[in-house]
């Protein structure tokens, strides 16, 4: 097989010469190369996710709004490409989706008429599919009445033989008259024993007796030394006052004083006592995008605890813990706040 340009081996991918009747590398004959298989599509590349919110995101599983540099959230941990929704009063740009081109119209098919029948009911055309359906007719009447109105099962005769409706009543009905009442009949009271006088006298007796010496019991226990009291934390307080936008928002809160303050990456927490011996504990966030939240503490050995159901604040040390339904949901470092503002 001869030609007038260079020709490539099928086997090898060498090339040679026009007048080269086998190749000079495999020394394969001279024939056209196989058609390699059309490689299949590739599919379109998926646009990567963001990896950091573009603004503040609210979780839709708590309802706590978070910082954008926050990827999961600080009230349930949850991360943010699930559980992320768009804060309330901001407005979002629209996403931009791009439509493909419109499906054409398929044809609509025009109606094929009924045949007319002929005067010998058949179709006037042998070939047509369909045929055509039979009329409805009215069902006969019987008669008509006065005014041309027809009569039947639905219109009866104006005569005897048709409804004839109940004549309203004239008379009213006698008045209702009550039975006569019988009173029962009269029995003899039964006369009461002594013996259930004496024997619940003598259970409030011994109730009282055992009652005392109960009492007497523990206020022996109680009388023990200072080894024997079960030891209770009371909040010390700083001696400054407590801030009055926090003191206004706690049950109570004029001439609250300050017992201790913290500061986390967003948010500020104060623990403040009242007057009447009550310890708080105010957490916010320190931009003040929200409304902070007052809620009943007390004092634990190596810090605070504060319950807000279902969740559970503890300070221990210099990290706070937060717990929802007993499980550990959050943890972050704290920071000792000289003055809170």
């Amino acid at each position: 097989m001869a030609g007038s340009a260079n020709w490539k081996c099928a086997d090898c991918d060498s090339n040679n010469g026009p007048k080269d009747p086998a190749c000079g590398i495999c020394g394969s004959t001279r024939r056209a190369p196989m058609p390699r298989p059309a490689a299949p599509p590739r599919p379109a590349a998926r646009r990567p996710s963001p990896e950091r919110p573009s603004g503040d995101w609210r979780c839709t599983v708590c309802r706590a709004t978070n910082g954008a540099r926050n990827l999961s959230c600080v009230g349930c941990g949850k991360s943010w490409k699930t559980s992320g929704g768009p804060v309330p009063g901001k407005k979002t740009a629209a996403k931009k989706t791009t439509s493909g081109p419109a499906a054409p119209k398929k044809p609509t098919a025009s109606k094929a008429t009924a045949p007319k029948p002929t005067s010998s009911g058949t179709a006037s055309r042998p070939g047509s599919a369909k045929k055509a359906a039979p009329r409805k007719t009215a069902p006969p009447r019987t008669g008509s009445g006065t005014g041309g109105r027809p009569t039947g099962v639905f219109y009866p005769p104006p005569g005897g033989t048709g409804y004839t409706p109940t004549p309203p009543r004239t008379t009213a009905p006698p008045p209702y008259t009550p039975p006569p009442y019988t009173p029962p009949p009269y029995r003899k009271p039964a006369k009461k024993s002594r013996g259930c006088l004496f024997s619940c006298l003598g259970v409030v007796v011994g109730l009282l007796l055992l009652g005392g010496v109960q009492s007497f019991v523990v206020g022996a226990l109680d009388s023990g030394g200072p080894d024997d009291a079960e030891p209770t934390a009371k909040p010390t307080g700083t001696g400054a006052a407590c801030p009055s936008r926090i003191a206004s928002a706690l049950p109570s809160g004029e001439g609250a004083t300050l017992v201790d303050a913290f500061r986390t990456d967003d948010h500020r927490i104060t623990l403040c006592r009242t007057k009447a011996g009550k310890l708080y504990y105010y957490g916010e966030f320190r931009d003040g995008r929200e409304a902070g939240i007052a809620m009943p503490a007390k004092k634990t050995s190596d810090g605070y605890e504060a319950n807000n159901r279902p969740y559970r604040y503890v300070i221990s040390g210099d990290t706070v813990s937060i717990y929802k339904s007993g499980s550990r949901i959050g943890r972050n470092e704290l920071t000792p706040e000289p003055s809170p503002s």
